[in-house]
């Protein structure tokens, strides 16, 4: 695993961002997701990524998110476009079921790129049964992380979360629960073994994100951080 603290905060940019932003302001980071599907610009991805690697001297994860799983503009042909930046990248990231996940776990597994292969649902949270085939579905896969966001409407959706990542704590896996409701689930879980939790600067890719700032804050406070 690439990542030099554990549980590591990811900050989540696009390509503004890696333009405008000080290297100050990401200290304390410990990961870059490049959400391309959150580009203004996708006809220069590589020079964006390029930029990014030498400026912030961080890990990078790409993700070119699909639309039906909260993506924000459809990226035709996206195994070209991972392709392409193989060069720069550590991580990428794939839903479970999409019909290029095979393929791209082929593809990062040959170039020693680690893959994070992610469920989202924005409208609730499953069932202890579903969750438990879904991360199965990513353990087949062969993925290097599994990574569950769900949606919290109620209580009893962060304790059913909880109880499914205690189960699974010594696995490789990241769980999330989103929403406003949701947001203590972004710093009890990687408390609990949630490998990576997420964090925003200037915009925020799921509902409920607190900022870099607060989380390192927090991090420091409850001990997962000096």
């Amino acid at each position: 695993m690439s990542l030099i603290n554990i549980p590591a905060i990811a900050v989540v940019l696009n390509d503004r961002d890696v333009l405008s932003l000080d290297r100050k302001l990401l200290t304390e980071a410990d990961l870059i997701e490049l959400r391309v599907d959150m580009f203004e610009n996708t006809q220069e991805v590589e020079k964006i990524f390029s930029i990014a690697k030498t400026k912030f001297n961080l890990p990078l994860l790409c993700t070119i998110r699909a639309i039906k799983e909260g993506g924000k503009r459809d990226i035709p042909d996206r195994l070209d476009v991972y392709v392409r930046l193989i060069p720069f990248c550590d991580f990428f990231d794939i839903e479970i079921f999409s019909d290029e996940a095979e393929t791209l776990r082929k593809i990062s597994f040959k170039h020693n790129i680690k893959l994070i292969a992610s469920y989202h649902r924005f409208d609730l949270t499953p069932s202890l049964d579903e969750l438990e085939m879904v991360f199965e579905k990513g353990k087949r896969l062969g993925a290097d992380i599994v990574k569950i966001a769900t949606m919290v409407n109620e209580k009893e959706d962060i304790e059913r979360l909880t109880i499914f990542l205690l189960k699974q704590k010594h696995e490789n896996i990241v769980v999330i629960g989103m929403g406003e409701k949701g947001k203590p689930t972004r710093v009890i879980f990687p408390f609990l073994g949630s490998l990576i939790t997420y964090a925003s600067l200037n915009i925020s890719s799921a509902p409920g994100q607190i900022s870099l700032s607060d989380m390192a804050s927090i991090f420091k406070k409850i001990g997962l951080r000096k």
